[in-house]
């Protein structure tokens, strides 16, 4: 099993509790390369969020975080996270999935109508050091655990 790795942002950062802000999201690469190729293959994009205030986006912990594969478990498409008022959620531009922030399910759109896994976005577990720095823990690519990339992934009850 690999180690953890640093959450790194678009500009080159750690992500970290104390300057991330409240309901924003950033494409990250996970996992990331030092080959830039490589590193442009749509299945290594995630969607990492903090979520807004009504769900816990305000906490000073890793609760407030969210990191889903950007891959739309419909047809591939990439979809992204609005933060606008009245959206707060994932939505995918090709055929209108719509997913929760919370737990990466589908709820409206072609592929809120698939049958589990293949209707919940596989998700990275983070962890934070004592400095608020973001991790990411070694992912387990299993339905059952993280889930597959363009497949899904089970929700835990």
């Amino acid at each position: 099993m690999s180690a953890k790795a640093k959450l790194e942002l678009p500009d080159g950062s750690q992500a970290n509790i104390k300057t991330f802000p409240v309901n924003h999201s950033e494409t990250v690469i996970y996992p990331l390369t030092s080959d830039q190729t490589l590193n442009k293959e749509s299945f290594r994009l995630w969607q990492f969020i903090r979520l807004p205030p009504e769900l816990g986006g305000n906490k000073n912990d890793v609760s407030a975080f969210r990191m889903y594969s950007q891959i739309c478990l419909h047809l591939w498409c990439l979809w992204k996270y609005w933060p606008d008022p009245g959206r707060k959620r994932g939505e995918c531009p090709c055929h209108g999935s719509m997913y929760d922030p919370l737990n990466g399910k589908a709820f409206a759109g072609p592929a809120s109508l698939q049958s589990p896994p293949s209707n919940v976005l596989p998700m990275l577990d983070l962890e934070t050091d004592g400095n608020g720095n973001i991790w990411i823990l070694p992912p387990i690519w299993s339905p059952n655990k993280n889930g597959v990339v363009g497949f899904g992934r089970f929700l835990k009850v």
